[in-house]
């Protein structure tokens, strides 16, 4: 009996030991995933932060250069004048890519659109009067019509076609017009059609133009980020974007949004 109540107490030791044992480790487990998921939380916000933070002092150096474009302190000579439009140019194309980002983390992640009725033609005629202010590209917009309404997200609708419209910019020669035009579609939404007068594109970089960081062959390459960031705005309203170019001809890139936008 001794003998057989001593192996009991082994095998009740052995089993606390063991138990106490797996507890251990799955708490060390628990704060390892804690931490791994924190670690994760914050590289997450990184990119977000860094944009957030670099929107700010360009932006401050934007309106400085405005203000020596409009000449407000002083009359500038040509040489100065083309140093300001620039740093001006440049410096409006960096908050882009960082407004780009924003989107596109906002994209990714699982919060929903800020929906309510959109007047698309007031939109592209909202953006095309801020982009005239900053692009040496005249900027023509055809939006004849009443008011265009759909139902989405107005600062990703306002995002999509700052992206459409400041791509068909850089890509447009000197002498060029950017065209954008807002007609009524078949199922009461809108289509956006952005007309660049650049070189056009080739099979190859048409098929890339979607996506990030994959640039073309243009002599004015951007990030990439911009047209893949347009892609994924029209795919959450449940819209379509099509493009018609070829070498030597310009780009003509079609966006329809429908009435319903989220309803694909």
């Amino acid at each position: 009996m001794e003998v057989l109540a001593a192996i009991g107490w082994a095998l009740v030791l052995t089993l606390a030991a063991t138990t106490t044992l797996a507890l251990l480790h799955a708490h060390r487990a628990t704060t390892r995933c804690r931490v791994l998921d924190q670690e994760l939380r914050d590289r997450e916000r990184l990119p977000a932060t860094i944009s957030h933070e670099i929107r700010t002092p360009l932006a401050l150096v934007k309106g400085a250069a405005e203000l020596l474009a409009e000449q407000t302190p002083g009359e500038l000579n040509d040489v100065q004048v083309s140093f300001v439009e620039t740093i001006t140019e440049n410096t409006q194309q960096v908050i882009d890519i960082a407004e780009s980002f924003l989107t596109d983390l906002r994209l990714a992640s699982t919060e929903p659109l800020t929906l309510a009725e959109v007047d698309v033609r007031a939109v592209v005629a909202e953006a095309a009067r801020e982009m005239r202010r900053i692009s040496a590209v005249p900027i023509h917009v055809d939006a004849s019509g009443g008011v265009r309404p759909i139902h989405g997200d107005a600062g990703l609708i306002r995002q999509l076609v700052w992206n459409l419209v400041g791509n068909a910019s850089r890509h447009t020669l000197g002498g060029g017009v950017v065209t954008v035009r807002v007609s009524d579609a078949e199922d009461e939404g809108a289509l956006v059609t952005v007309i660049d007068q650049g070189e056009g594109m080739s099979d190859e970089d048409r098929e890339r133009l979607f996506v990030p960081f994959v640039t073309g062959s243009s002599r004015r390459v951007g990030t990439g980020i911009g047209m893949s960031v347009a892609k994924r705005i029209v795919d959450a309203h449940g819209g379509r974007i099509m493009v018609d170019t070829s070498p030597g001809r310009g780009t003509m890139v079609h966006v329809l949004l429908r009435r319903n936008a989220c309803s694909p």
